[in-house]
């Protein structure tokens, strides 16, 4: 079925939460619990990209193999529309999503259930994910002011988009560290006589940004590949590693004012660095 066809007539249909959602919930409740919370973040990191939107990164709670080794795209269901949250005139848009109203115009994209199902299916995305109790869950944990009233939502720190679990992990660009992320990652040594002594940030497939030594990424499977456009790799044979040049990734990731993972949020809070092991025997002529 095309997703250009007529609205239908058929009534909203109910389809299962990843977990069970409480009625009566309240913000205080979704903190004491972890996995609502979780949830409720993954909610946050989702809807705030606009409709048609394409993403790398799943959450758990979405089918992973074989959809995690393609990119997937957002669409609204027919119930439910995008909105702007508040922000600086040429500042970051960052958007979210509520129950369509009467008055609101026809939906863009998927314009009946069935489409709506469809592509659900076809792109392993659980059919239920932006639902009435989904999207109350969500608009829990949008930024207000004390009148409740929605604000513009933290443009610092940034947080980057992982692969999907299992997926790889990629070289963050040193142009976005003291731009997008946290403070503990501003002074890590980007420059040094020697590159092994070099550093970046990595993004793991769990999200997590650690600061590693540069130098085993030049001969990392990386740097031998690259992506296929629809968000895999492909080999390339006539590559060869070029210790001044290694693939970073950044700017054309997508980056979210909310934490992707658990991983990705504790990382940011304290410092975790791996540090390069030299064996054999040190400048200084002793062995280590």
């Amino acid at each position: 079925m095309s997703l250009n066809s007529s609205p239908t007539s058929k009534t909203t249909p109910s389809y299962e939460t990843p977990i069970p959602i409480p009625p009566d919930l309240t913000q205080s409740l979704v903190l004491s619990s972890p996995r609502l919370h979780r949830l409720q973040q993954d909610l946050l990191v989702l809807t705030s990209f606009n409709e048609n939107s394409t993403l790398h990164w799943r959450p758990s709670w979405f089918a992973q193999d074989p959809h995690a080794a393609s990119f997937w795209t957002l669409y609204n269901p027919p119930n439910v529309v995008t909105e702007l949250l508040p922000h600086k005139k040429l500042g970051r848009l960052v958007y979210t999503r509520r129950m369509r109203r009467e008055g609101d115009e026809e939906p863009m994209y998927v314009k009946s259930w069935e489409q709506w199902e469809r592509m659900c299916d076809l792109r392993g995305v659980p059919r239920g994910w932006l639902g009435e109790e989904m999207i109350g869950l969500m608009r829990l944990g949008l930024p207000r002011d004390l009148k409740g009233n929605l604000v513009e939502p933290p443009t610092f720190p940034l947080y980057p988009e992982p692969q999907p679990p299992n997926r790889g992990r990629y070289i963050l660009s040193p142009s976005t560290y003291t731009t997008h992320l946290p403070t503990k990652f501003h002074n890590i040594c980007l420059t040094a006589a020697d590159v092994e002594d070099m550093q970046v940030v990595i993004v793991h497939s769990n999200g997590a940004l650690v600061i590693e030594p540069r130098f085993e990424y030049f001969l990392h499977t990386s740097q031998w590949t690259h992506y296929s456009g629809t968000g895999g790799y492909l080999n390339d044979a006539r590559y060869v590693p070029d210790p001044d040049v290694v693939k970073e990734q950044g700017i054309g990731r997508r980056w979210s004012w909310v934490p992707w993972t658990t991983e990705q949020e504790e990382s940011c809070c304290g410092l975790l660095v791996k540090l390069k092991v030299r064996v054999g025997r040190a400048r200084g002529g002793r062995g280590l």
